[in-house]
């Protein structure tokens, strides 16, 4: 079998972290062929739906790079309200893509005092701007 087989044999059974690597697997393909595109959504969508935080979090990334901004920060907010630190950088990066850099701080802040380092990154990126 293959890794990808063996990957949809698992996301059948309802193992969620299967889900989510198969769609993480599928969307490099997905470009060239809008079928595989819908499955992997509809894989990350299975996953978000049981309620399991890193799979919130993946559709929102997936959501979010595929211009689908509005929808990504409602999975983003479902997990960062669970406390997931990677959500509330996801968080940060559509404020700050909104223009709203208070709310945009907020949430860097809060991913970053959860040891998130791309949060601190992006918090000290957001506050050196603001001293220029």
């Amino acid at each position: 079998m293959t890794e990808e087989a063996d990957l949809r044999a698992a996301a059948e059974t309802g193992d969620v972290k299967a889900m989510v690597e198969l769609a993480d697997l599928l969307v490099p393909q997905y470009e060239d062929d809008p079928e595989r595109r819908e499955e992997a959504e509809s894989w990350f969508r299975r996953a978000a739906e049981t309620g399991d935080v890193e799979a919130m979090t993946a559709l929102a990334l997936f959501l979010y790079h595929d211009d689908e901004h509005d929808e990504a920060a409602e999975w983003y907010h479902q997990a960062a309200d669970l406390g997931h630190a990677e959500a509330m950088a996801g968080l940060g990066d559509f404020y700050d893509f909104m223009g709203d850099e208070a709310e945009s701080e907020r949430w860097y802040r809060r991913a970053a005092d959860l040891g998130d380092e791309s949060a601190k990154a992006n918090l000290r990126a957001l506050l050196s701007t603001r001293d220029r």
